[in-house]
Formats: C-alpha cells, structure tokens, sequence
C-alpha cells in the first residue's frame, strides 16, 4: 500500500473540504479518496442503527441496502469482530467526538488455529474476495465501520499498515467529529428559529443520547427551580445529562417519534418535539427540542367560540404541527417551501387568536376541529 507524505498531504486536504459541503461524511467520496491517496481499493463501510442493527454497506463494488437477499443477513449473527466493537463502543460510551484510533484486526479476535475455516474467512472470500479484515469503528456506539481488506495472496496486515491505518484513522475521525459539529450546529439553529418562532420562552435541544445541543436562559432557571442550581453545570453537549432521563420519563429509547409528548413535573409542562435527520445508508439521527412552561401561565387561555374557518392546506399545516413536526419537516411533507409554512402558520394564529404551538394544541383539543 502507498504511504508517502503527499498522499497523507491530499488525503487531508479532501476529507477538509470534504467534511465542509458534504452531505453525507462517510461514503463514497471517502472511499475513493483513500484508494487514490494510499491504494486501499477494497474498503467496505458497513451502517448500522445505533444499537446494533444493520442497514447497508458501501463498498468499491457500491451501494447495497439491507433487503432480504442481503448477504451480510446470513452472517451477522456469526459476525463475532461486529459483536466486540459494539460492545467495546457501548463500554466505552463512544461518541461522534472520538478520534483515539478504534482499529479491529480479525487475525487478532479470532485465534490463529480457527481463523483459516472461520466463518469470517469464508464470508470475505465469498463477497469480497478477500481473506483479511482491519475494521475502524466511528460514531455513537460504533454505528459506522470502515474495513479495509486484503486477499490471502497479499497477507495479513503488517506493522507498518496497521500504523498507517491508525493515522488514517485520526484524519478521518477528526474529520467526522468537525462535520457532526457543523451539521448539528445547522440543526440547532434550525430548531432555535422554529421555536422563537413558535412564541415559546423557555427550551432545551437535545440530541438522542441526553447531550443537551442548546438552551436558554429561562430553561436553566427552570431546571435549576426543579432539581436545583447544581444540575445546571451539567448541561453538556459532549456529556451525556445524567438528570434528563428523569425529566423526560424515558431512557431514551422510548421517546416520541411522530407526535409531540407532554410531561408535567413539578407544575411545570414540557413538550417534547423530535427532528429526525435521515440518511441514504439507513441511519436516522433524532433530536429532541422540549420546551417548558409554568402551568400557572397557562391556566387563564380562553379560546374564541365562534366558529373558525381553516382552509385546506390550513387545516393540514395546524394538524402536522399538533403531530409535532417541525416547519421544515411540513415543508417536506407538503412539498410546499420552509416560508409558506410560515406564513400558513401565521394565519392560523391569527384565525384561532393563539400565540404559541401550545396554544395552538389547546385550541385543537377544545374544539376537536382537526
């Protein structure tokens, strides 16, 4: 495999640009870049969800969704390598923002005398013609996999490639890790515009992990009148929250996905909204924007009787927001674009004299008009 200063020189200088206008980081455009700079022409990404699932791989022979007919079906359950990074990741707690290399030998998992008639060895001949694995796990609980392969006739991973694999490994994590931050910096900003939007004063963004992305003022006095100022200090985006699972009544798992979910704790309401950002190799990643509300200041609405006029397009804008989508996810829905959302959303206050999506619920619900 080549291994000279200019090809780590270009490899670098792509997966920069590379991490700022993509839209998705792993992929092809990867693959390609570490073929051209170092000769690893047979690599394979493999997706899975984040507890374990697989999706699809992508591989120099292309794209294959998880179907039926997928071969890697057939053998996950045998895939003992998969099995130890998804527990090492769980153990570990590995997030987007590891860049310590994460580097899986299969030589080195399964013994010496076993490997030559091992399942492992006959999968990767069968679909790859290949004999072995060097697998670099990324992401949270290791949901993405980078292998690179060689044939029985090239050898097993030296020394030397195996350190060459654990630069790679840094230049692609680092890489990964500034592409999450932007992207999600993107997200939370969407979300803040949503929620100024939405007339609401107090919110947390958070990610499915219990990183809480953003907050505001107000939120953190909240926070703090119910669990105390100490908790405060705990709002991380790099640190999962120890104290948001209770807030939230889930450990995660069981958070909504399609509508909005409402918890009272402590005379205070919150509303848990999710934005879902989805990608072509099957991954979905979920975030969570929960605003929060003294049910005191809620207790005096009093909604017009007379009777309101939606129209059509109205009607299905106010009943996707009582699902708790978000403005772009209506857009989306309704093939219309981000500002008619908004401008249908202004109407519908208007026409229902409401100020908040919380208002817009409660007159929903009063009136059963949707």
């Amino acid at each position: 495999m080549k291994h000279d200063n200019e090809g780590q020189k270009n490899f670098f200088s792509e997966i920069s640009e590379h991490q700022i206008s993509a839209k998705e980081f792993f992929c092809t455009v990867l693959l390609d870049s570490l073929n051209k700079n170092f000769g690893w022409r047979k690599a394979v990404i493999s997706y899975f969800d984040t507890h374990g699932k697989f999706l699809s791989w992508t591989s120099w022979k292309g794209i294959m969704i998880d179907c039926k007919e997928h071969p890697y079906r057939h053998f996950a359950p045998k895939d003992i390598i998969r099995y130890q990074i998804y527990e090492d990741a769980v153990r570990d707690h590995l997030t987007y923002f590891n860049v310590t290399p994460r580097l899986y030998k299969a030589t080195d998992i399964i013994e010496p005398y076993a490997y030559e008639h091992s399942e492992m060895v006959h999968f990767l001949e069968e679909n790859f013609e290949c004999h072995y694995s060097m697998t670099l796990a990324f992401g949270i609980n290791a949901y993405i996999q980078l292998s690179f392969l060689k044939s029985e006739e090239e050898g097993d991973f030296t020394e030397e490639e195996t350190k060459q694999l654990e630069e790679i490994y840094v230049y692609v994590a680092n890489a990964y890790k500034n592409f999450k931050k932007y992207e999600q910096a993107k997200i939370v900003a969407d979300i803040q515009e949503e929620i100024i939007a939405s007339g609401e004063r107090a919110y947390l963004v958070t990610d499915d992990f219990m990183h809480i992305m953003s907050h505001n003022q107000q939120a953190q006095e909240y926070i703090a009148d119910i669990l105390g100022n100490e908790v405060v200090n705990q709002m991380s985006s790099s640190v999962p929250c120890s104290w948001l699972p209770f807030l939230l009544g889930t450990s995660g798992e069981g958070m909504p996905v399609d509508r909005v979910e409402t918890r009272v704790i402590k005379d205070y309401i919150f509303k848990i909204y999710t934005y879902k950002q989805s990608y072509s190799n099957g991954i979905i990643d979920c975030y969570h924007w929960i605003t929060i509300s003294k049910k005191e200041e809620k207790k005096s609405l009093e909604f017009k009787s007379q009777d309101v006029t939606l129209t059509p397009m109205e009607q299905k804008v106010a009943n996707l927001m009582y699902q708790g989508l978000t403005y772009r996810a209506i857009a989306d829905k309704l093939v219309i674009s981000y500002h008619t959302v908004k401008k249908h959303v202004q109407n519908i206050y208007t026409k229902c004299d409401v100020n908040s999506r919380y208002e817009l619920y409660k007159w929903i619900e009063s009136t059963n008009d949707l």
